[in-house]
């Protein structure tokens, strides 16, 4: 069947959404007769009636009601398309930057300085999710992402802060009787694990303790439930610099031992090609706070 014309098509969608010809006319700067006309028109090109017209007013014909419906979708569709691809569209595109954020990074150290970007650019918008697993990286079309990874040689991949890990634990722990002093006393605490008990292992070892067992003590995959169950005198977590500064800057958290032990893994920056303005103002404030992390962190 050939397509009828779509002004016909056009003045009946609006006819039968707005129940009224002559407020047809007037979203479409028609007349009503004009209105009229297209969807007779219309009404022989398709072999039926649309309307059972009365005095002063006009229904729908059951067959003409899903005909209506389905165009009011289509034209919806047209108008949303036009819409992202017109001037202003794009200029909405230039004002906002989509994220993929590392979930600890975002849960215990971004979110709580995200206002100080909002504050510094108000008319930059973000699309934010987060992503647990640093293999998959997160959604791939973001705009920028936060990775916690190994150096892949990926030159797409720039390092942002190298990180070292320490045992933290409440304050209030400290006041305790056995409130560890040194790494050995660590045996008689309760030990906080973070998805798997290798890493109080491997930091076991590097203190020359191999003896001490590291396997008992809750396993937590969420690092925030770690981090919280510390805060809560539940136990003694191992962090790094990223998760517990605010924490330690607060008093929440103290570092019983001045040791420190670097990891393989760093937090990573990735961008896409292109850059939009409001990705170049987050990529430069984000490297500004990452600056300000170091110095009060003393990294290098």
């Amino acid at each position: 069947m050939k397509l009828p014309s779509l002004n016909a098509i056009r003045a009946f969608e609006a006819a039968a959404r707005l129940r009224s010809f002559k407020e047809a006319a007037d979203e479409l700067r028609l007349t009503p007769s004009a209105v009229s006309r297209h969807i007779r028109l219309l009404e022989q090109a398709l072999g039926i009636d649309l309307f059972e017209r009365g005095f002063r007013q006009v229904a729908l014909t059951p067959k003409a009601t899903h005909y209506a419906r389905r165009l009011s979708a289509a034209f919806r569709e047209i108008e949303n398309a036009t819409e992202e691809t017109g001037e202003q569209a794009i200029s909405r595109k230039a004002k906002r930057a989509s994220l993929s954020i590392n979930a600890t990074f975002m849960n215990l150290w971004l979110a709580d300085r995200l206002p100080r970007f909002r504050d510094r650019h108000p008319d930059c918008e973000l699309d934010i999710s987060i992503h647990d697993d640093e293999n998959r990286g997160g959604n791939p079309r973001a705009d920028l992402r936060v990775l916690f990874t190994v150096d892949t040689g990926d030159p797409s991949v720039i390092p942002l802060v190298a990180l070292f890990i320490f045992p933290v634990c409440s304050p209030a722990l400290l006041d305790k009787r056995n409130a560890p002093r040194k790494p050995a006393d660590l045996a008689g605490c309760r030990l906080l694990h973070e998805n798997t008990t290798v890493w109080w292992q491997e930091w076991f070892e590097k203190e020359g303790l191999a003896g001490l067992d590291a396997k008992p003590g809750p396993i937590f995959h969420d690092p925030t439930l770690a981090v919280r169950e510390a805060v809560n005198g539940g136990g003694v977590a191992l962090a790094d610099n990223i998760m517990v500064e605010d924490l330690l800057a607060s008093g929440q958290l103290v570092a019983p031992f001045t040791i420190r032990h670097t990891i393989p893994q760093s937090y990573c920056l990735q961008q896409k090609p292109g850059n939009s303005t409001s990705v170049r103002l987050f990529r430069d404030w984000l490297l500004s706070e990452i600056a300000k992390h170091k110095q009060v962190m003393r990294l290098p």
